[in-house]
């Protein structure tokens, strides 16, 4: 595989930055999922079902093509055993790797292949937790305590109303932070979740987006207990720049609009320190501020991003990866 297809330069008055634009597989496989993990290393999951673990430079490391019927991977959790990469489709599944990337084990939640679109999973330790569409009125949320090998339904249920769901665009829906757990929800209803004991309990913070099916939070970020910042908006008009971001500085019971906003629908969110990265489908934006104000960096389609100690990844739409330094 060659090194770079292209090298590009972009510049603004504040600093320059370098893109490289590494060559993917042909037809149009893309990487919603990645994971950075140990030694500069990442992980990526494609739409056609590869996962591909690369080093520092974005190289591929190891690639293995998942089951045919496992298409759509949407993100990664690294555990202590091996990786978990989740799938989102209509029957979505779970699949265990261990660290070669070989396939140990194939889970469904609900015990069968069988109605239930995945949105998001996230780990840390052996705590694992699962998040998928609302099923009877109440959204589908498991935990795992043994790195994904069992699951359970959480104590506690988290109600949705008709219309209510939430997004699988770039593993950033649900984020877990020692036992406290969030996710965020959209459509007819858009909302912050937040559970302080691993889904024995949860509390709901309205998010003031517009109702609609396509609107809502598609990602947010934890940066502590009190700073969340989420963005979205409306996937059917990404040049819209109403209502893509809010920002929390009290743990979700008040939200603010940012002076300056993302330029349009964000599926992603991504934090560095206290220095915040957004991407969509028009580019990739920074924030110094913890979400007050937004600046572009690069005018690209950007599904989902990483950081893996030296530089950013932002997978693209048209299958490539792009890297920056921060």
């Amino acid at each position: 595989m060659p090194k770079f297809l292209l090298l590009l330069f972009y510049a603004n008055l504040a600093y320059a930055q370098t893109q490289i634009y590494f060559p993917r597989v042909s037809g149009k496989e893309h990487e919603r999922a990645l994971f950075s993990i140990e030694n500069g290393q990442f992980l990526s999951g494609s739409s056609h079902a590869v996962v591909r673990l690369h080093d520092i430079n974005g190289q591929v490391l190891l690639s293995q093509q998942l089951a045919a019927n496992l298409k759509e991977i949407r993100a990664i959790a690294p555990t202590e055993n091996g990786y978990i990469a989740m799938q989102s489709h209509d029957s979505s599944g779970i699949v265990l790797l261990n660290k070669s990337l070989q396939t140990d084990t194939v889970i469904y939640p609900l015990g069968k292949r069988t109605d239930l679109f995945l949105d998001g999973i996230c780990a840390q330790g052996n705590l694992v937790f699962l998040l998928g569409d609302p099923i009877d009125g109440f959204f589908s949320t498991f935990r795992s305590t043994d790195f994904g090998l069992h699951w359970e339904a959480t104590p506690a249920k988290v109600m949705a109303v008709t219309g209510q769901a939430a997004y699988a665009a770039s593993g950033q829906t649900c984020q877990i932070v020692g036992s406290q757990i969030y996710f965020v929800s959209g459509g007819t209803k858009s909302a912050l979740h937040y559970s302080p004991n691993f889904g024995a309990s949860w509390q709901t913070f309205p998010l003031p987006f517009p109702s609609c099916l396509t609107c809502g939070p598609y990602a947010l970020t934890v940066l502590d207990s009190l700073r969340i910042v989420v963005v979205g908006g409306d996937y059917t008009q990404p040049e819209n720049n109403q209502n893509t971001c809010f920002y929390t500085q009290d743990g979700g019971k008040t939200w603010q609009t940012p002076k300056r906003s993302p330029a349009g629908y964000r599926s992603c969110v991504y934090h560095i320190g206290d220095l915040i990265y957004c991407c969509g489908t028009n580019g990739i934006e920074r924030s110094t501020n913890c979400g007050k104000t937004w600046e572009k960096l690069y005018g690209v389609n950007a599904l989902s991003m990483t950081f893996n100690g030296c530089y950013i990844y932002a997978s693209l739409a048209n299958g490539t990866l792009l890297r920056f330094k921060p």
